[in-house]
């Protein structure tokens, strides 16, 4: 067998490992391999993107640029630096690794759509509309670049566009979770909360887990005017992600409103544990305080709101304790 037979089925026999998840195989072939020659530019890609999926960014990295020293024209190696690149957050370096992939290979779709996502991050929302409509036609079957496009819609408050978008995936692929996941949060926007909420409940019977989608049904219920079932999904989403300040607060406030002012204190016993200088988790403490008669309490919270917010709380705990002085 010649050395590049060998080399070749070494190369073979590790992306056949690393395909089945078989890391350490994977990479004692390429080891093998590169024993024969280590200038192989598809050695060197599969072993960055071995390390890449280790996450091994750094030498992920070496790897790639080290095959793009040996053909700076290969587009697979700068695509690959590129979303190496913004895993290390180096967005302009990315940036750049992708713009030099489609001076490459204009037609590949993956640049593209790495170019329209550092643009949607760094807000420059035009360009990201343009990558991906420029990543959409190299790949018009791929529904996920087209949700790219709904989602730029999105961030632009042009919901009937990202609807229109969302039609279309959903000729095509009626149970896309993230077309029902966005057509949710565009009727949410448009206050179509009938519709909000149906296409909010059937994203999350294919992933119930979803704790973003499951706020955006908590708010879409409440704005209808079912604050029960608003409630239920805030405990649902602390069942799943019991830290989560945001969900913890809100359920909270409905208790209090519910009249259920235990549990509001028990809540917000939970988030001023975790963060004791919270204002407005501190303030409604001390509105539950009072309405449980303890009073006591209640002044001690509100001075302590007073004396760590300092801001929009504090105000609102200054004002409580004069109502509290002047009945007394």
């Amino acid at each position: 067998m010649s050395n590049q037979t060998e080399l070749t089925e070494l190369i073979n026999l590790g992306a056949m490992q690393q395909m089945q998840g078989n890391f350490d195989v994977a990479e004692m072939y390429y080891d093998k391999a590169s024993a024969l020659n280590n200038q192989n530019v598809t050695l060197l890609n599969n072993r960055g993107m071995l390390f890449y999926q280790q996450n091994r960014f750094t030498e992920a990295l070496v790897s790639f640029e080290q095959a793009l020293q040996i053909d700076t024209q290969n587009a697979t190696a700068q695509l690959n630096r590129g979303n190496t690149l913004v895993l290390l957050n180096e967005p302009e370096l990315a940036l750049n690794a992708y713009k030099q992939s489609i001076q490459i290979r204009p037609g590949q779709y993956e640049a593209w759509e790495g170019l329209a996502k550092l643009y949607m991050l760094s807000a420059d929302m035009q360009s990201a509309e343009n990558c991906w409509h420029r990543a959409i036609e190299a790949n018009p079957s791929n529904p996920g670049l087209t949700m790219g496009l709904a989602q730029v819609y999105l961030t632009q408050n042009k919901f009937n566009e990202a609807l229109e978008i969302v039609d279309f995936v959903q000729s095509q692929y009626p149970n896309n979770q993230r077309a029902l996941q966005t057509a949710g949060l565009a009727h949410l926007m448009l206050k179509n909360y009938g519709l909000a909420i149906n296409y909010l409940q059937r994203s999350l019977l294919l992933v119930p887990d979803d704790t973003a989608v499951r706020n955006h049904l908590a708010v879409a219920l409440l704005q209808s005017g079912d604050m029960e079932a608003g409630y239920a999904e805030y405990e649902m989403i602390l069942k799943l992600e019991p830290e989560n300040e945001e969900a913890r607060l809100n359920a909270a406030i409905l208790c209090l409103g519910f009249n259920r002012w235990n549990e509001t204190v028990a809540h917000l016993d939970q988030l001023l544990e975790k963060h004791p200088q919270h204002g407005k988790a501190g303030f409604y403490r001390g509105i539950a305080y009072l309405k449980l008669n303890r009073n006591e309490d209640a002044r001690e919270q509100l001075e302590a709101v007073i004396k760590d917010d300092g801001g929009e709380w504090a105000l609102q705990a200054q004002k409580q304790l004069n109502i509290m002085n002047n009945l007394n």
